[in-house]
Order: structure tokens, then C-alpha cells, then sequence
């Protein structure tokens, strides 16, 4: 999910919080008790209105969501609300539940019948991917989409296996290393932040898995998974980070921001290159890596054309600008002024 930066998507995660939490505390016989409130069937269809509805709603607000990832989220919220909410009290809208589930595995479903075709065509995938010669990140999704479908439920699934792919089966690869290579995150403490958060997943996940498993199994599960595939997703960015500099090749540029954010822009349609530029709009999409300081981007490139950039979970969103931050200016500022030259000379 891509968080939205707007101002009402602030306010969205504290809605967010109250709901859950107002929904959860009015279950505890405690509260109940403080405050002299007794259930009823209004209660709990209020609960399920907030837990179906008014959660996706306030996620779909804050977060840039797919279909399939808002559907999840209904039915999840059903799920939460089996949990907070007695068997007394819920056992009347227990089929509401069912019908949720039956729809996310029906598309679940759907989804291993399509990653069975992708596997049926891997000799054509591959064959494809070598053809471009462009790397596993830049290559595997467009060759999927070419031999099989653009269905976005392929992208996820194709998104996920890159994670897993980097996370665990790219140790032993390195990153390429000719004149056209510029690296963007070894001047940056990026490495070092990623490896901050899986350790303090770990530690998280050990002391809050151990006190909600007492409380609440499903949840302690749940959360447990979540900060599995945040281990994964992290290990997969830092590989990432290491193996994908910007480069230059084939009258190319490809440059990539871990999983959130890849490009690949023919170096014909750059217009422009805007040193010292200020980033004109939040909106405008960034090639820049974190540091433990606000840093900011050396330049802005605009393009001649719009084309696609590919962002999170797959997703596709038509640029004619973005902002790049490198460890060695100087360096791609000659790349770049070379590959004018020789091109002026074709």
C-alpha cells in the first residue's frame, strides 16, 4: 500500500486508530462496566459498519489501495470484528462473515489460476526476459505481461515474487559495474535504516507477540505474519538497493528505488536535466534513497513524452518528469552529456 501524502490522509490513520480502538474497548466488560453500558444488537451492527465500511473507507483515504487489497480489507474487518465482538452478540450475522470470506477465496482462487498459467509459460517468460536484457526488476513484469496477461492481480503476484526472489535467492549476484554505472545509495545511511527496522521488528515481534498471544491468538498470528513479510520486504529493498544503481546502457537509462519505484527512460525523450532544481510538486515521483537527515533532490529530469513508471505492487502511473538524488553527480552529469554528444553524432 502507498501512502497517500495529503493532509486528509493524516487525518484518515487517526480516524483510523479511534475506530479500532473505540470498537475494541466497548467489548471489554471492564469498560462495560465503568460506564453502565449494555449491548445489543445496535451495537454490534455499529460495529460491523465501522469494521466493513467505515475501516476500508478510511484506508482507501489514507492509502493508495487496489480492488483486490480493499476487498481484503472488508473481509479482514469482518474477521476483526469476530474477534472483538462476543458469539452471543455476533452469532446472528455469522453468514456475513462467511460471504466475505467465500468472496476473498474465490478470488484467491482466481489468483492461483492465473499464477498457473504464468508457471505453464515460464520457457516463453524467460526466453522474453533474455531478449531484453534488462535485469530481473526491470525485465519480469513486462515479459509476463507480454506472454500472459496485464491482469493487475499478476502484477501483485509478480511483485511479491520479486520480493521473495531478491529477499532470499540473490546473494550470490552483483551489480553491474561499467562506465555507465552511477550509485545512489552508498553516500546515504539507507542500509543502515533498513537494518534498524528489521531489528526492531524482531525485537517488536518477540515482545508483543508474546503478551498478545495470551489475549488473542488469531491477532498474535496475524501480526506475527505481517512482521515476517516486513523482514522479507526489507531484506528484499537493501539487495536491491545494492544491485540496481542508475545505469546507462543501450541509449537507456534505468534507475530504481527498491521495490516502490522503477523506470526505464529511452535517453532520447529527456528533454532536460535541471540541476539544483527544486522538486516543483509533492506529487512529482523521486529517485532519491533516505537518510538520517532530510536530504533533497540534485536534479530534476523532464521528458519529452510522458511515459510509465512502475510503482508499488505493480502499479503504473504516466510521468514527464522525476527527481533523482547520486552519489557522484559530476559523474552522470559527464554520462549524460556524453551520451547527448554520441547521439547528436548518429
Amino acid at each position: 500500500m502507498v501512502y497517500r501524502k495529503t493532509k486528509y490522509a493524516n487525518i484518515a490513520i487517526a480516524l483510523l486508530f479511534l475506530v479500532l480502538s473505540t470498537n475494541f474497548l466497548i467489548y471489554q466488560s471492564s469498560v462495560q462496566d465503568y460506564l453502565s453500558l449494555q449491548l445489543n444488537t445496535g451495537a454490534v451492527v455499529g460495529s460491523l459498519i465501522d469494521l466493513a465500511i467505515v475501516v476500508p473507507l478510511l484506508m482507501y483515504a489514507a492509502f493508495k489501495l487496489s480492488i483486490k487489497q480493499t476487498i481484503g480489507i472488508i473481509v479482514a474487518g469482518l474477521v476483526i470484528a469476530r474477534i472483538f465482538i462476543p458469539n452471543e452478540f455476533f452469532s446472528p450475522f455469522t453468514g456475513i462473515l462467511y460471504a466475505g470470506i467465500v468472496i476473498e477465496m474465490l478470488l484467491i482462487i482466481a489468483e492461483m489460476i492465473l499464477i498457473f498459467l504464468v508457471i505453464w509459460k515460464i520457457p516463453k517468460i524467460r526466453l522474453q526476459m533474455k531478449q531484453a536484457n534488462e535485469g530481473v526488476l526491470f525485465s519480469l513484469l513486462p515479459s509476463v505481461e507480454k506472454i500472459v496477461t496485464k491482469n493487475i492481480l499478476i502484477r501483485v503476484v509478480m511483485s511479491e515474487f520479486l520480493m521473495m526472489y531478491y529477499a532470499f535467492f540473490s546473494w550470490k549476484k552483483k551489480a553491474p559495474n561499467h562506465e555507465g554505472v552511477v550509485t545512489m545509495h552508498k553516500k546515504t545511511s539507507a542500509i543502515a535504516i533498513h537494518m534498524m527496522l528489521i531489528h526492531a521488528i524482531l525485537i517488536e515481534t518477540i515482545g508483543l507477540h508474546w503478551w498478545l498471544h495470551d489475549k488473542s491468538l488469531i491477532l498474535s498470528i496475524i501480526l506475527l505474519i505481517l512482521n515476517i513479510y516486513s523482514v522479507f520486504f526489507f531484506l528484499a529493498e537493501i539487495q536491491i538497493m545494492k544491485l540496481y544503481p542508475l545505469e546507462v546502457k543501450n541509449g537507456k537509462l534505468y534507475i530504481s528505488q527498491g521495490l516502490s519505484t522503477r523506470i526505464i527512460v529511452p535517453l532520447n525523450l529527456i528533454k532536460e536535466v535541471n540541476w539544483g532544481a527544486k522538486v516543483p510538486n509533492k506529487n512529482t515521483v523521486q529517485f532519491v534513497y533516505k537518510d538520517f537527515e532530510p536530504v533533497e533532490p540534485q536534479a530534476i529530469i523532464h521528458l519529452s513524452m510522458p511515459i510509465e513508471v512502475t510503482m508499488f505492487m505493480g502499479m503504473k502511473k504516466s510521468i514527464t518528469e522525476f527527481a533523482i538524488r547520486v552519489d557522484e553527480p559530476d559523474r552522470l552529469k559527464l554520462i549524460l552529456s556524453n551520451e547527448e554528444d554520441t547521439n547528436h553524432l548518429t
